[in-house]
């Protein structure tokens, strides 16, 4: 696992917690100053779609003034009067020369349904069909949108004109003698975008009919391409790093809607981007040095505490009391120093105990890793190896022990091993003393997953348990064999031990020999009380057999006491 200094880890945490409060203010001020030029350019977006109305309102109500001017003129009405159509024609050529005529393109006479159109200089190489567009349902007074295709089926092109009809009146008997189509073609424009572009201060202008472009110009390279991310979209304004994007609504009274797009240069955009990357610079190294500056002092507050710390920590001793901890400048480095010294003292504690038990114990302790190397042995093991315990610890078993002991050895450990269940057997060990038996116990140390990873022992020397036992078993023997009747009572006169001559005697079984005993006291009490005080009580007397018969016996009894405990020895011999 990787670790990390603290001092880094804080420094790390310090500039990244102030470049995120950084960041997080820079972008809150940057998004708000772009919402406010969002709305700055929508609000002058809607300020000049009023200019737009307005300056498209005063021009063609200017078109329909001299259209009315037109229609009423005295020689278009003699003309149509006379129905003279070369006369008609001169006037309409002349008319069309006229500098008020200069934003018109077409003018058509309508009478008695024939159609004599004079176009404008403008339309000298486009043959447009003035007639079939004079056709097409009249509004008299409104200016309405016709459309014509123009070409061949894979190459045709789109035109849009705005036409005005008028009816030409005959003043003095007031008969429509006839109808003036004026007609305004709205591609290839230059009066009207050029004057937008003008007023909008726009890098680049299009007028566009169902998605048609109708007419464009641009004042820089490769401006009118970011009209096309405009054109396909509902948005009226659009910011994007390369300016503005506008879409504006062009209207003439009851004509079709147009759009007219405008790409903007964006300089408050490029001002607020240059003025964001610097600050985010500028908040970047202030985050840096302030980090640096936030560690320097960090580190020099804590650096003493967590040296003392630390240096607490790895002075740790072997044995002995761990020495008290030196409280710092800081409450929870003092804490936590104490917390650590109460633990050592703690496992110092332990270690004592264990230490003491495994040292002063008779029995003889040991621990082995898996290799069957001696890693704990107290004095009383090594002893009984005629070595010390210094000379024990990581050397094999089959280095000290002899090869038979090692051998039957070596099988438990793996049985321990194996099982994971402790194992007991006795074993002869030759010791300075002589040959010694040991009770062995031997147990797996586990790990936390449960696998052994020790294998513990404790023997006990149990030679002289067997001398004891061997003597007791040879006075059983003994006592068996007498002819004497004896019996060993207890201090609640319970029977512990009675021979096969007091079975014989009493007429009693073994089993019995307690009930023989009540009868045999209770007529004589003062047998216990004579012991008690630590006399010998000694007597002829009669002894009453189970069958009733009655038995002259020479009785000798003499209290005895081991371990705290009073015993009663009774001895019975016949009297012939």
């Amino acid at each position: 696992m990787r670790t990390w200094r603290f001092s880094r880890l804080l420094l790390a945490l310090v500039l990244a917690m102030l470049a995120g409060v950084s960041l997080t203010l820079l972008t809150t001020a940057y998004l708000g100053a772009e919402r406010a030029l969002k709305q700055e350019a929508e609000q002058a977006h809607t300020r000049d779609q009023r200019m737009l109305d307005s300056v498209v309102e005063s021009h063609f109500r200017n078109i329909s003034q001299y259209s009315e001017e037109v229609s009423q003129s005295a020689a278009l009405e003699r003309a149509l009067v006379l129905d003279d159509n070369a006369l008609l024609d001169q006037v309409m050529h002349g008319l069309m020369r006229d500098s008020y005529s200069r934003y018109i393109d077409a003018m058509v006479i309508e009478h008695h349904g024939q159609f004599q159109a004079a176009p404008n200089v403008s339309l000298l190489n486009l043959k447009l069909p003035l007639e079939a567009l004079s056709r097409s349902e009249p509004r008299l007074g409104r200016w309405v949108t016709v459309d014509a295709d123009i070409g061949p089926d894979t190459q045709k092109k789109h035109y849009s004109l705005l036409r005005l009809t008028l009816p030409v009146v005959e003043p003095r008997l007031g008969e429509v003698v006839g109808r003036l189509h004026t007609f305004v073609l709205l591609n290839d424009n230059f009066w009207i975008l050029n004057e937008l572009q003008s007023m909008f201060g726009a890098r680049a202008i299009a007028l566009s009919q169902g998605g048609t472009i109708l007419d464009s110009l641009e004042s820089g390279a490769n401006a009118l391409q970011q009209l096309n991310a405009l054109k396909a979209s509902d948005d009226e304004v659009r910011i994007t790093p390369a300016g503005i994007l506008r879409e504006h609504v062009l209207r003439v009274d009851r004509s079709e809607a147009y759009r007219v797009l405008t790409a903007l240069p964006s300089d408050s955009y490029h001002a607020l981007r240059d003025v964001y990357t610097t600050n985010l610079g500028y908040a970047s190294l202030m985050v840096v040095a302030f980090g640096v500056i936030m560690m320097l002092v960090i580190n020099r507050l804590t650096s003493s505490a967590l040296g003392n710390l630390t240096r607490y920590a790895e002075q740790m001793p072997d044995s002995g009391a761990p020495q008290p901890f030196k409280d710092g400048r800081f409450e929870e480095f003092t804490r936590v120093g104490r917390a650590f010294e109460e633990m050592l003292r703690r496992i110092h504690e332990r270690d004592k105990y264990l230490a003491g038990i495994i040292e002063h114990s008779p029995d003889l302790i040991f621990l082995k890793d898996l290799d069957h190397r001696y890693c704990l042995v107290n004095q009383q093991y090594a002893k009984a190896l005629n070595t010390t315990p210094q000379q024990l610890l990581g050397r094999p078993m089959w280095e000290v022990l002899d090869h038979e002991i090692m051998e039957y050895a070596l099988a438990m450990d793996r049985h321990v091993l194996l099982s994971c269940e402790p194992v007991k057997y006795k074993q002869v060990l030759k010791t300075r003393s002589g040959a010694r038996s040991f009770l062995f116990s031997k147990f797996p140390i586990t790990d936390d997953h449960g696998a052994p990873y020790l294998i513990g022992g404790i023997a006990t020397d149990i030679t002289d348990i067997e001398q004891t036992e061997e003597e007791l078993d040879l006075a059983k023997e003994v006592l068996a064999e007498t002819r004497d009747a004896a019996i060993v009572l207890d201090d609640q006169q319970q029977v512990l031990i009675s021979n096969s001559a007091f079975a014989e005697m009493s007429g009693f079984s073994k089993e019995e020999a307690s009930s023989a005993m009540r009868l045999f006291l209770m007529v004589h009490p003062d047998l216990v009380d004579m012991l008690d005080q630590g006399k010998r009580w000694e007597k002829a007397c009669q002894f009453e057999r189970r069958d009733g018969q009655l038995r002259t016996v020479r009785v000798t009894a003499n209290g005895v006491i081991r371990e705290e405990r009073r015993r009663y020895v009774i001895l019975f011999r016949e009297i012939a």
